[in-house]
């Protein structure tokens, strides 16, 4: 019985979540019947039914001609009108075949018409009421829009035996263009890189004011969607200094929070160095030896590191000892924190030996199961703890940090971090400007998508359907701002628009393209025409949509799973 209860308790968060994700996406489709809706009254059409939700009808009433009801499911709607399907039309007035053609174009184009324009109010909303990080990095991401100071897409580390290396990447080099399609965004790059597993890619790079063409060819790596590409390289960032502590060695030295740290004993920096906890554990990670091999190179003479300083337009080297503080960062209710240690306390013995960053993780693995004595400074005051576990309950913490333990370390008193681009301040109309770009470059980013579906760049494995949507808004709705969860809210909009103006005869844009083609021929297309291509549609659609939702109910168990 205990198991059922937690096995419920459990299960409640994600069916709040989904529930949560699943009202917005499901008001997105109601606004599009809405237009479809109002544009029919507007025109003379009969609508039968105005439906809020779908299956078994709950409550409702009869006003005029139109049934106006709420559905058992309240996940978006439909509008049912007088002779809309060609098996049921009679020539009567009323009819929505009986219509003119551009009285039945307005109606079509209504329900697309509505999700764009709510996108673009969104997008609106979200930009005049401020942007967040979180907001920032998922706009660029879905649009490739850059907010703050411009910056140059920038590889960092590249992995000496990844595919990036062998293509010829190398640190600095800025992407300018994947396959001839301009990378504005960091995000952008990656998702090139993400679905081309196996595929030669053509990069165009800068480097040193020179322009070269480069080969690289995804490596391709199991995923519950099938392969996807990788090139090992990162994103390069700017390392400033965001913190020193009191009478450091570093405050000695001259150091000044926001100074930029360009280099480390003449060796070029393109990623902020970390070496934290969870460089030392064991890892697939390649980025974690890149650290490490810079931690060996700053322990090789102790008694002189060398920084190269950018402040302003200044630039200098500062030399200073190296000296380590380990200071510890515990998860709350875990042995860690149980046994007394706190955010902040630098760990300074265990079991009365001094702590070694590089092999303090080894070390807490190895005394798994027994007690082990840590010495550790709070307040200028010397402090000892006991930390007592099991090796099982040492292995079973989350985030790889034994005893619910994890560390950052300080050199010489200071700590980096990667500089952060100030997010601007938009007021009512620079905002409405922003969202009206944001909508064109999502309108761009969806149309280079479907291109490279048609063209077989992209598989249709990478696609989400209503599962995969759902399971990512709920997921924004745990992890990120209302900011970020408008936006993407918003994104799906314009994207229901994009994909109901397509001209596939089952879509609001097929049926223009009927109209359209109507108009040429000056009469409608035969009924039984109609109907045929409208039934392999349907069949075609209907195998996409369970090979997409198959993936996405893959990727869903997977991340109930983790």
């Amino acid at each position: 019985m205990e198991f059922f209860v937690d096995l419920i308790s459990s299960i409640i968060p994600y069916i709040k979540t989904a529930f949560l994700a699943i009202i917005p996406l499901g008001f997105i489709i109601f606004i599009h019947e809405l237009g479809h809706f109002y544009a029919a009254k507007r025109c003379g059409i009969k609508v039968n039914t105005f439906s809020l939700g779908f299956g078994p009808k709950l409550v409702g009433f009869q006003r005029g001609e139109t049934d106006y009801r709420i559905s058992l499911l309240p996940f978006g709607g439909y509008v049912q009108m007088e002779g809309e399907n060609p098996s049921e039309q009679t020539g009567a007035q009323g009819e929505f075949a009986s219509a003119p053609i551009g009285s039945r174009a307005f109606v079509v184009a209504a329900g697309p018409a509505v999700n764009l324009l709510f996108g673009l109010l969104v997008y609106w909303l979200v930009f005049a009421t401020g942007i967040n990080t979180d907001a920032a990095r998922l706009i660029g991401g879905l649009t490739g829009l850059p907010l703050g100071e411009k910056e140059a897409i920038q590889i960092g580390w590249v992995a000496d035996d990844g595919p990036g290396a062998v293509g010829g990447l190398m640190p600095g080099d800025t992407i300018i263009s994947v396959n001839g399609d301009p990378i504005s965004h960091w995000a952008m790059f990656q998702t090139r890189v993400f679905t081309s597993a196996n595929k030669p890619l053509e990069l165009l790079v800068e480097r040193n004011d020179e322009s070269k063409i480069l080969s690289v060819k995804p490596d391709a790596e199991p995923s519950v969607r099938g392969d996807i590409g990788i090139i090992r390289v990162t994103s390069k960032t700017e390392t400033t200094v965001n913190h020193i502590e009191e009478g450091s060695l570093a405050s000695q030295a001259g150091i000044q929070v926001g100074d930029h740290i360009e280099s480390i004993n003449g060796q070029k920096i393109h990623n902020v160095p970390y070496f934290g906890y969870g460089v030392w554990h064991a890892s697939e990670d390649w980025r974690n030896e890149k650290y490490q091999a810079l931690y060996q190179s700053i322990n090789e003479n102790r008694e002189a590191l060398a920084l190269g300083i950018r402040r302003g337009d200044e630039t200098f080297i500062l030399e200073l000892p190296v000296r380590w503080h380990v200071k510890a960062s515990v998860q709350e209710n875990s042995i860690a924190q149980n046994a007394g240690i706190q955010d902040g306390d630098v760990l300074v013995t265990l079991n009365g030996t001094a702590v070694n960053n590089a092999t303090l993780y080894s070390e807490l693995k190895t005394m798994a199961g027994q007690p082990i004595e840590v010495g550790l400074m709070r307040d200028r005051s010397l402090k000892e703890v006991t930390l007592t576990a099991d090796s099982q309950s040492s292995e079973t913490d989350t985030e790889g940090a034994l005893f619910g333990l994890a560390w950052q370390t300080s050199l010489s008193g200071m700590e980096f971090a990667a500089k952060t681009a100030p997010l601007p301040d938009y007021n009512l109309f620079t905002s409405f400007g922003k969202g009206v770009e944001a909508t064109w470059l999502t309108f761009t980013t969806v149309g280079r998508t479907l291109q490279q579906l048609v063209g077989g760049e992209v598989s249709p494995k990478h696609l989400a359907g209503p599962i995969g949507i759902a399971n990512a808004t709920s997921r924004m709705f745990e992890r990120v701002g209302l900011s970020s969860v408008l936006f993407f809210i918003g994104f799906i909009s314009i994207n229901l628009c994009i994909v109901n103006l397509l001209p596939i005869p089952i879509a609001d844009g097929g049926q223009l393209l009927f109209f359209a083609v109507e108009k040429i021929r000056g009469r409608p297309m035969p009924r039984k025409a109609q109907e045929i291509v409208q039934q392999v549609c349907i069949v075609l659609l209907i195998a996409l949509f369970l090979y997409i939702t198959w993936f996405d109910g893959m990727s869903l168990i997977h991340d109930l799973r983790n």
